[in-house]
């Protein structure tokens, strides 16, 4: 339903892809600052966790 209010509202701008390097799946980003980067918060996760590590040096 929220897919099919923002087309209905002209906001095409909240769609987008998945930021995570290995993920291709689609953004529906309804936050008011328009912040979502990510399709899950497993892809989030897993973003995180390898900035970590390369910044350990592991």
């Amino acid at each position: 339903m929220a897919m099919i209010d923002v087309i209905r509202a002209d906001e095409m701008s909240r769609l987008g892809t998945c930021a995570a390097d290995d993920c291709a799946g689609v953004v529906l980003d309804l936050s008011r600052n328009r912040s979502r980067k990510f399709c899950s918060t497993t892809c989030g996760n897993r973003t995180a966790v390898a900035a970590y590590r390369a910044r350990q040096g592991s």
